[in-house]
């Protein structure tokens, strides 16, 4: 069912989960978003809805800006699949027509801020530009991520920026160019609107071969998520995946020495039957699983 936030029992425990361990460091950099821009007329970030897989996500859907007119008038303002609007119902009956449960994503705004009451129109370069680093620290707190669907024009122009500019850090990612969940990217002829509603399907199901996993047994799951600086020796020898942007190390953890606390935290991972060293952001998300490595 789409729409399910117009349920007041379902959007009542989407808020109570709105720091749970898989959207919390997301939901924190939204935070970080706001505190670095803020607005008079209400919070300028969306969080993201639990309802998504978060740090979990292997597919992002990546929209343009949130509009105005899409703004709750109360509670907290998420962005979701679930959302009550006529953009985030049609994306939710794309993801279930397509087989993609709404854990395998994150939904995210190229420019993550609301635009101007009276700003219409595509994407300027001035937004995409201003995008560009919230996404850089998005991407580093989803390793996951195998796959983004460009949901528009604007979106296909920010992603080139993307990969022109942290070419590593998306190296993983697929790019699936698609059509905008909004109405109004079905206007013109009766064949045009066929065409795109028709390439909207097939970039869901893209992804959704893209990110599947083979069939047999699961490898093991993530069990939790720490900051680099809060890891202790209970955690030695355990199997960490860690990013800074650029590289990911995946493998056990040897060490973790952090000089002072103004400086950054070094990690020593067995990589191959080799020690390799990552230096991070004394908040960098570690994320440290049950078994010998990421399913």
């Amino acid at each position: 069912m789409p729409r399910m936030m117009n349920d007041p029992d379902f959007k009542i425990s989407q808020e109570a989960e709105l720091w749970a361990e898989h959207v919390a460091p997301i939901n924190s950099l939204v935070q970080d978003l706001r505190t670095e821009k803020p607005s008079e007329s209400g919070p300028s970030v969306q969080f993201t809805a639990p309802l998504h897989g978060g740090t979990d996500a292997t597919i992002l859907c990546l929209m343009p800006n949130p509009e105005p007119a899409n703004r709750p008038e109360d509670g907290i303002d998420m962005l979701s699949s679930e959302d009550d609007n006529a953009l985030a119902e049609a994306m939710s009956l794309l993801l279930a027509e397509a087989g993609i449960d709404a854990k395998e994503t994150i939904v995210w705004n190229a420019h993550p801020w609301y635009r101007a009451e009276d700003e219409t129109g595509r994407l300027n370069a001035a937004q995409m530009n201003a995008g560009l680093e919230p996404m850089a620290r998005l991407l580093r707190l989803v390793p996951t991520l195998r796959a983004v669907i460009l949901m528009g024009k604007g979106p296909e122009e920010f992603w080139a920026k993307i990969v022109k500019k942290y070419p590593m850090a998306v190296s993983r990612i697929t790019p699936i160019a698609s059509f905008s969940p909004a109405p109004l990217s079905l206007s013109g002829t009766k064949a045009q609107r066929e065409a795109r509603m028709e390439r909207r399907a097939e970039a869901m199901r893209e992804a959704r071969s893209l990110v599947r996993p083979a069939r047999g047994p699961a490898g093991p799951r993530r069990e939790t998520l720490v900051r680099a600086d809060e890891l202790g020796p209970e955690h030695l020898g355990r199997v960490i995946e860690v990013t800074d942007g650029n590289q990911t190390l995946h493998g056990p953890l040897l060490k973790a020495f952090q000089p002072s606390p103004e400086w950054r935290v070094t990690l020593t991972v067995g990589v191959a039957d080799q020690r390799r060293s990552l230096g991070v952001a004394a908040d960098t998300w570690v994320r440290i699983y049950r078994g010998t490595g990421a399913r």
